[in-house]
């Protein structure tokens, strides 16, 4: 019998959790921009949350921990292999904490099948992959995207020719983060066949699409029938649920190589995480229960049918609003800094998009559409750059970290920056600009590397935040509000090439030829035709001579 224990909080510090649920209430009505579905009720589920519940251990085997829904998460599972198409008896999976453990257990166990492989993947896989690589220190290469968001599969096989010896792990986008495009797998595999790679990885991430495409008539290859090795679906994005969680399927031969017995648990070490929350099982059990898999066909033609209402009203406006007919993201022109952050929207370079979530209604897109209309006036396209945190050392030992702008050549960010940063506090210990052919490198040491960054992402309606103070951004960090920027822990060479199919591998195949093992190729920027490109190798000072003819910086 569970005994409920009264409230011995404070009176202020009772204010503090009510204003939080007025905070998420409030915003919740604006939450249109990320996919997480808002439409669900656990509470009958409720009464479990009294006790320590964790799923330790490989869920099909006893252990001695017995707090556990493991018999819950078998029954998720055997759902999600239904839905995926999974080999009968051939699968494994357990959940995890989300898309980014189910990607990182997939190239994990790509990585013990081939010690020695590439990962392969498009420009527009999520953020967290290039975190990923960097943790399992497995050698990489971006390969370049198409405008809709699916990998350039001309520039993958010329790519792959040039390093025939070694075995690739391809990153699949099951659902783009951006534009909801989905790789061509059949292409993949077709590519395999006519450079007679036989040994292979293909992972899937399906973290979005993997609860759309398989109530969609006629998707395209996505899952095992694809001959996927492994597959990431979240749970807490079409599902539902107050606690990110996600599922990982895989062949059951790969999982056997990296199975240990642990006598502490009395049971197969298997996963990721180790101890893993009890709690995701029971809510993903019960929505299969209660909505049943008709549930989901109906919600997942509402989210199709809100998507499609969606772009005929940014249309209307003029916003060149479209999505992949299997995906429900709607990619449209990034509209300003207020509008994308009070209705929450994702924005990368010169597009957004909107999510049409269960949740999200017709009164929702008609509200947005009204606020659009209001507060957007003739507002200019936003500049965007990118920072490039590397680590570097002065002659002394004395080591300071450095931020790497990438920025069209005709914006004068230079005045803003040095302003911003010294509004702050922050002191630029060195500081060079590289101008290419279209674009501007600017290259600055700070002293104060974490706070120079928070300062350069600031955006001037912060502010607004819950929990937050007035920020008072001065100017120059209003000028700087919309900078987009990603990082890379590598100290890395910069080089730019025509934006084109094949270039990419003309780069691979020169630093093979050169006898010169990259550690990473990544596309950093795209703008006028052109391609920068940042290469990591043990040898940078090699890498360096040899492209010379092509060296931003």
């Amino acid at each position: 019998m569970v005994t409920i224990m009264p409230s011995l909080i404070s009176a202020e510090d009772q204010q503090k959790l009510d204003d939080l649920y007025a905070y998420i209430e409030q915003e919740a009505q604006q939450f249109i921009g990320y996919p997480c579905n808002n439409l669900f009720d656990y509470s009958p589920l409720y009464r479990f949350l009294h006790y320590p519940l964790n799923n330790v251990g490989d869920p099909y085997l006893p252990g001695n921990y017995h707090l556990n829904t493991h018999a819950f998460e078998i029954e998720v599972l055997d759902i999600y292999s239904k839905l995926t198409h999974a080999p009968e008896n051939e699968t494994w999976g357990y959940m995890t904490n989300g898309g980014t453990e189910g990607n990182m257990y997939g190239l994990f166990l790509a990585r013990e099948l081939y010690p020695n492989g590439v990962v392969y993947y498009s420009e527009d896989t999520h953020y967290s992959v290039d975190k990923i690589l960097r943790c399992l220190k497995i050698r990489s290469i971006m390969i370049r995207s198409l405008p809709d968001g699916t990998m350039d599969l001309k520039d993958l096989r010329e790519t792959l020719k040039v390093y025939r010896d070694v075995p690739p792990i391809i990153f699949a986008n099951i659902g783009t983060t951006m534009k909801g495009a989905v790789d061509d797998l059949a292409g993949i595999k077709q590519i395999f066949q006519e450079l007679a790679i036989n040994r292979h990885y293909i992972h899937g991430d399906a973290a979005l699409s993997g609860m759309i495409l398989p109530f969609l008539e006629n998707p395209p290859p996505w899952d095992f029938q694809a001959e996927l090795d492994s597959i990431s679906v979240s749970g807490h994005k079409m599902i539902g649920s107050p606690i990110p969680c996600g599922i990982v399927l895989a062949n059951k031969r790969h999982v056997a190589r990296i199975a240990q017995s642990v006598e502490y648990i009395g049971t197969l070490d298997t996963t990721l995480s180790g101890s893993r929350n009890g709690v995701s099982p029971l809510f993903l059990w019960y929505a299969f229960k209660t909505l049943k898999i008709e549930g989901f066909q109906r919600r997942t033609r509402h989210s199709l049918e809100i998507a499609d209402y969606a772009i005929k009203k940014l249309n209307e406006i003029g916003r060149k609003a479209w999505r992949h007919s299997h995906s429900i993201t709607v990619v449209f022109e990034r509209p300003n800094l207020e509008i994308a952050q009070k209705w929450q929207l994702a924005v990368h370079k010169d597009i957004a998009h909107l999510i049409a979530m269960p949740h999200v209604t017709h009164r929702q897109i008609d509200a947005f559409i009204v606020d659009l209309i209001a507060r957007e006036r003739m507002t200019a396209t936003p500049v965007v750059c990118q920072m490039i945190p590397n680590i570097k050392k002065t002659p002394e030992g004395a080591k300071f970290e450095q931020i790497t702008l990438i920025c069209p050549k005709e914006v004068e960010l230079l005045p803003q920056i040095s302003q911003a940063i010294a509004d702050a506090g922050i002191n630029i210990e060195s500081f060079e600009a590289i101008s290419g052919e279209n674009t501007e490198v600017i290259r600055m040491a700070v002293d104060h590397y974490p706070q120079a960054l928070e300062v350069l992402a600031q955006t001037a309606t912060h502010g607004r935040l819950y929990g937050q103070p007035d920020l008072n951004p001065s100017a120059a960090m209003q000028a700087l509000a919309q900078i987009p920027f990603q990082s890379m822990s590598a100290t890395a060479i910069l080089v730019q090439l025509e934006d084109r199919p094949g270039r990419l591998a003309e780069l691979t195949r020169r630093i093979a030829e050169a006898k010169i093992l990259p550690r990473s190729l990544r596309i950093t920027h795209r703008e006028g035709g052109k391609a920068i490109v940042a290469i990591a190798t043990d040898h940078l000072a090699e890498t360096r001579d040899l492209l010379q003819d092509i060296l931003l910086c």
